[in-house]
């Protein structure tokens, strides 16, 4: 079969849809040698290893970014068996194959107020593409949560949707050694890696964090890494709080910087209100980190019974889980090692296994 893989998004790795996306076409090419593989990129640096049978072709096409990009790509390559957007977007002219869509989640409809419905550029998608799912021939979503949501309100039907959970880089993303490199600035810490989107919740972790102990809170930092760090409202929360020298907003970080970071924090808390999946949580768990995390959405399909799960909208609970886990050393010492044993259940040549078996399902 000839398969062909809209890459857009591998423009930002930093971001779980284009660590979806890279991990995906590097484990596509891992574990299958039989199919022919065409990857669209818009960028001449992509990172990955030649194989026989895929071909990677740059289509360098500015004009609207990506809405016009992802239409006119796939017509450069001619006829396919299957094409592959492994995001939330749709082709607007004639299919020359089947058609496949990863949906991570359902959150324009959800939170519509997260979305930007209502900028000109999802008036340009209307335009192009008014009725996505006739186009579309399956989906795949990423927890059985997202599944159910689509299903609900969305109205797609449920033998059209494929649940392929995300993985994890076990060789990447490990526990630290005693030997292990030098100790971050800012230790002992608990660590939240968040973008900009409100439902990651990071207002209520900051409002939490000031209310644990006088004790505990100066003994310890909070650092949040990512996007979040160019929001206003959190920095201003963060002075009203009066922990501006107990919070570091390190900004977006290398890879080899988050493993650091997820190793030597105290503890990771993700209070996100919604996840399609959640892979900063797998991310924490996989280099030995104690999580805690929301019991809503997908995130105890990731987590399990390897992390402490609290209402994100109730502060006080927050504060009252960091405080058990940052007080109690045997507690700390289960979750490290629960969350790495649940971290090794998922995989990215799995999801690539499975996303092939879908293709040749199909195609």
């Amino acid at each position: 079969m000839k398969i062909v893989i809209s890459a857009w998004h591998l423009k930002n790795r930093n971001v779980g849809i284009g660590r979806y996306t890279f991990h995906l076409i590097e484990n596509l090419a891992r574990v299958d040698h039989k199919n022919q593989y065409e990857i669209l990129i818009p960028e001449r640096m992509h990172g990955f290893q030649s194989w026989p049978n895929i071909r990677y072709r740059l289509i360098p096409l500015p004009v609207f970014k990506r809405r016009f990009w992802e239409q006119v790509a796939p017509l450069i390559v001619g006829n396919y068996d299957v094409l592959h957007f492994p995001y939330d977007s749709c082709i607007g002219g004639r299919k020359r194959g089947k058609f496949v869509v990863t949906l991570h989640d359902a959150k324009p409809i959800l939170f519509p107020q997260t979305s930007n419905c209502r900028n000109w550029k999802q008036t340009l998608k209307n335009m192009i593409t008014p009725n996505p799912l006739q186009k579309i021939d399956h989906v795949v979503t990423v927890s059985e949560c997202s599944r159910r949501d689509l299903i609900e309100k969305m109205g797609i039907s449920g033998d059209r949707i494929t649940v392929i959970y995300q993985g994890v880089d076990l060789d990447r993303f490990v526990p630290s050694t005693p030997l292990q490199g030098e100790r971050f600035e800012y230790t002992p810490y608990v660590l939240c890696v968040a973008g900009t989107d409100p439902t990651k919740n990071v207002k209520n972790l900051i409002v939490a964090f000031a209310k644990l102990s006088q004790h505990i809170r100066s003994q310890h930092h909070l650092v949040l890494v990512g996007d979040v760090k160019r929001n206003k409202e959190l920095q201003q929360c963060v002075q009203e709080q009066g922990i501006a020298e107990r919070t570091f907003f390190s900004g977006v970080v290398s890879d080899p910087q988050l493993v650091t970071l997820y190793q030597q924090a105290s503890v990771f808390v993700f209070p996100s209100l919604y996840e399609g999946f959640g892979l900063p949580v797998l991310e924490a768990m996989a280099c030995g980190c104690p999580v805690i995390t929301s019991n809503t959405s997908s995130l105890p399909e990731v987590v399990g019974d390897s992390g402490v799960l609290v209402n994100p909208r109730n502060r006080e609970e927050l504060t009252e889980a960091m405080t058990k886990v940052l007080t109690d050393p045997a507690l700390s010492d289960i979750l490290r090692k629960k969350g790495r044993e649940q971290a090794e259940k998922f995989s990215w040549e799995k999801t690539a296994r499975e996303t092939v078996d879908l293709y040749e399902r199909i195609g």
